[in-house]
Order: C-alpha cells, then structure tokens, then sequence
C-alpha cells in the first residue's frame, strides 16, 4: 500500500524553485547596485549607503511591527 502522505508534490518543487530564482534575482540586483555605487562613490560610499538603506528598512519594519502589537494588545 502507497502512503502519498509522504511524497512531496509539485506544488512543493514549484514553490522551492520559484524561491531559489527569486533569491538569485535579489542577488543579482544587489550585487549590480553595490558595484554601481563602488563605481561611483568607493568602497566606504557603496557601505555607507547599503547601511542606510538597510537601516531604514529595519526602521519601518519595526515600526509596523510595534503598531502591528499595540493593536493586538488593545
């Protein structure tokens, strides 16, 4: 008797696959905006800017996040 509880489906190979581009995309996109901003500004430039954007991400992320709480606290 087959137990397909087991198997891993389509769904699942497609969901993997469509990750794995979409983080190959990410890092190529990166990876082309941090030499352009070498290019234009050097190392310490290309840092300084990733860090601020990266910080600004992580301040409206936690941003949501606190309001996010407070709502479901009240």
């Amino acid at each position: 008797m087959r137990d397909d509880d087991e198997k891993l489906g389509g769904r699942f190979w497609l969901g993997i696959v469509g990750l794995s581009v979409g983080v190959v995309m990410a890092g190529a996109l990166v990876a082309v905006l941090f030499g352009r901003l070498w290019y234009a500004w050097g190392l310490f430039g290309a840092f300084v800017v990733l860090s601020v954007v990266a910080m600004a991400f992580g301040y409206a992320f936690d941003r949501r996040e606190r309001n996010r709480r407070n709502r479901l606290a009240a």
